[in-house]
C-alpha cells in the first residue's frame, strides 16, 4: 500500500514503531513520576530502559527507513508529510545521543546522584527535544498513513 501516492510505502513495522514509541513516551512519564517522588535511582533506571527501546527502534525501524527513503526525502520537500519529517528527525536525534549519553553515564555512577543534579539542564533539553520529536513523530506518521 502506498501512503497518500507519494512512493512511501507503508510497513508492519512502521505500525509496530508507532506503539512502541508510544509506550516509549508512557514510560517516560512514568519516570518523571518516580523522578517527582525523589525515587532517583528507578528514575534512572526506567529512562534508561525507555532510551534503549528507542536505540533499538530507530536502528531497526525509523533510521533504517529515513536512510532507504533519503532521495525522497531531499527531494520532496515542498511536500507537508516530508517536512514534517525533517522537523521530526534533527530533535529527534539530538535527544537520541543525548539520552545515550545521561544514561552511559549514569549506568557508569548511579550511586551518584549529585552528578545527576549537575547534568538536570542537559536533561531537560533532552526530554524537551524527545517530547517535540514525538509529537512531530506522530504527525509525520499520520500524514503519510492515515
Amino acid at each position: 500500500m502506498l501512503a497518500l501516492g507519494l512512493g512511501h510505502p507503508r510497513f508492519p513495522e512502521t505500525d509496530l514503531n508507532l506503539i512502541l514509541q508510544l509506550i516509549t513516551l508512557l514510560i517516560i512519564f512514568v519516570s518523571l513520576y518516580y523522578k517527582k517522588k525523589q525515587k532517583l535511582k528507578l528514575h534512572g533506571s526506567i529512562m534508561g530502559v525507555a532510551v534503549i527501546i528507542h536505540l533499538i527502534s530507530f536502528l531497526l525501524v525509523m533510521g533504517s527507513k529515513f536512510f532507504t527513503y533519503f532521495d525522497f526525502y531531499s527531494t520532496q520537500t515542498s511536500i507537508l508529510a516530508v517536512q514534517t519529517a525533517w522537523i521530526h528527525v534533527f530533535p529527534g536525534i539530538i535527544a537520541l545521543v543525548l539520552g545515550l549519553f545521561l544514561v552511559t553515564v549514569w549506568a557508569i555512577n548511579a550511586s551518584n546522584v549529585k552528578g545527576c543534579y549537575n547534568r538536570k539542564r542537559i536533561m531537560d533539553a533532552t526530554l524537551v527535544l524527545w517530547l517535540f520529536s514525538s509529537i512531530f513523530g506522530i504527525i509525520t506518521y499520520a500524514l503519510f498513513y492515515l
